[in-house]
C-alpha cells in the first residue's frame, strides 16, 4: 500500500473515534505515520478503545466532544490546533440511527419529531459543524481531504428508516456541494457509504452479491483512499463498500 499511497507528514482528526468504523480508520491512519486527533462523546471511552493504538506507536491524541454542540466543537478546535497545528484530514465518521435497533422499522407517519430532529442532528449537523470549523484553516493551506460517512440507505432510500435514510441523503448531497466549492482551493471532499457492516464475527447474509457482512476494516480502506496525498484528482463522490447490496435482489445467482 505504501508504494501507491503516502502521508506527507499529515494530521487526520476522526469523529466517532470510539465507533466500530472509527477505531479501525484511526488504526490504520496511525500505522501509516499519520498523526490523529481522534474524537467521540466520551473522551475516557475513546482512550480505552484506542490503547492499542497508541500503544503500538501511534501518534494518537484524543478529545471528548457533542458533534452536535458547536461551542464543544469550536472548543475542540482550539485544543487540537494547539497540540498539533493543523489538520489535514477530517474524517466525519460520527453517526447514529439511534433507537431503530431497538424499536425496529417505522413507517414514515409514525417517526416523532424528536427523533428525526436528533438523527439530523447528529448525523448532518455533526457534518456542517466540524467542516464549517475545520475548513478554513485548510483553505489557508492550500490542502485538505475531507471524507464524509454515507450509507447505502442514503443512497436508495431504505423503508422504516426515513430519518436515517434521509439524513445520509442530505449528507451525499452536502458532500459533493462541498467538492464543488472548495475544488480550487486545494481540498477534495468525498463520501464513503457503507452496507451491511459486521459489529462482531462476519456472518453469512443473502443481503448482499458478495454473501457475507463486510468489515469495520474494509469501510476503513475506502475512506484511507480518499485521505490519501496520490487522491487530489477525486473529489465529489461517494463510494458504496456493501458488497453489491445496492445493485438489487440478492436471490439470482448466475
Amino acid at each position: 500500500m505504501t508504494d501507491i499511497i503516502s502521508f506527507a507528514d499529515r494530521v487526520a482528526l476522526v469523529t466517532g473515534a470510539a465507533g466500530n468504523i472509527g477505531r479501525a480508520v484511526v488504526r490504520m491512519l496511525a500505522g501509516h505515520g499519520v498523526k490523529v486527533a481522534a474524537t467521540d462523546f466520551d473522551r475516557a471511552k475513546t482512550e480505552a478503545v484506542l490503547a492499542g493504538v497508541v500503544g503500538a506507536g501511534g501518534v494518537v491524541r484524543c478529545y471528548g466532544a457533542d458533534v452536535t454542540d458547536r461551542a464543544q466543537v469550536e472548543s475542540l478546535y482550539r485544543a487540537v490546533m494547539a497540540d498539533f497545528g493543523k489538520v489535514d484530514i477530517l474524517i466525519n465518521n460520527a453517526g447514529v440511527w439511534e433507537n431503530r435497533d431497538v424499536i425496529g422499522c417505522k413507517r414514515f407517519e409514525t417517526v416523532k419529531p424528536e427523533e428525526w430532529r436528533r438523527i439530523f442532528a447528529i448525523n448532518v449537523g455533526g457534518v456542517m459543524n466540524f467542516s464549517q470549523v475545520f475548513l478554513p484553516q485548510m483553505a489557508t493551506r492550500g490542502y485538505g481531504r475531507i471524507i464524509n460517512l454515507g450509507s447505502i440507505a442514503g443512497e436508495v432510500g431504505k423503508p422504516g428508516y426515513l430519518d436515517y435514510s434521509g439524513a445520509k441523503a442530505a449528507v451525499i448531497r452536502i458532500t459533493q456541494v462541498m467538492a464543488m466549492e472548495n475544488a480550487k482551493r486545494g481540498i477534495t471532499v468525498n463520501s464513503v457509504s457503507p452496507g451491511m457492516v459486521a459489529a462482531g464475527p462476519v456472518k453469512k447474509t443473502t443481503g448482499t452479491w458478495i454473501g457475507r457482512e463486510g468489515t469495520a476494516d474494509e469501510m476503513a480502506r475506502a475512506i484511507f483512499f480518499f485521505a490519501a496525498d496520490e487522491s487530489g484528482f477525486i473529489t465529489g463522490a461517494d463510494l458504496p463498500v456493501d458488497g453489491g447490496r445496492i445493485l438489487g435482489p440478492h436471490g439470482d445467482d448466475m
